[in-house]
């Protein structure tokens, strides 16, 4: 079991990396294509409404009023990460993504998450379909940004 879980781990940090890696050329987003016509990363503006109905019961109570709400998150074209909730901005980071896998990465903001052990970024698998990003988390131990990411589609505006 222990060795089951190592090799897990292992897989998920070499995950990791080689995203990293492959997007982190420059400041934009990687936007590989082939003969498929592979879709390209998500940049646009995108909101979701979390309600108390989409916060896990093991949540504290006293933090799902943070949740609660219409959230917007803007992935611009060279790289930034802005999340709003209610209109107001609570966290400002950076993303990069590959034709699967968007990583997103906090860096400020009143509902950031960072620490030195990695809590500051999530990777998550992804598609596009009928203008709605849905986000499926591999990796992300942030659980606020885990919720609003994935809890719906992000519908695109």
């Amino acid at each position: 079991m222990k060795t089951r879980r190592i090799l897990t781990l292992t897989a998920i940090a070499a995950l990791v990396a080689l995203v990293v890696m492959s997007a982190g050329r420059g400041t934009k987003p990687v936007q590989a294509k082939t003969a498929v016509d592979q879709p390209q990363a998500p940049a646009g503006v995108y909101t979701t409404t979390i309600t108390p109905a989409d916060i896990p019961p093991e949540f504290p109570p006293e933090a799902i009023p943070v949740l609660v709400g219409t959230w917007q998150i803007e992935l611009t074209e060279e790289g930034a990460n802005i999340v709003s909730k209610d209109g107001e901005v609570v966290v400002i980071g950076s993303y990069t993504a590959s034709p699967s896998h968007v990583v997103l990465r906090d860096e400020e903001g009143p509902l950031a998450c960072f620490d030195g052990h990695g809590i500051a970024t999530g990777v998550y698998n992804w598609s596009f379909q009928n203008n709605e990003l849905v986000l499926t988390p591999v990796l992300d131990r942030c659980a606020g940004r885990r919720i609003v990411s994935s809890a719906h589609p992000l519908q695109l505006q």
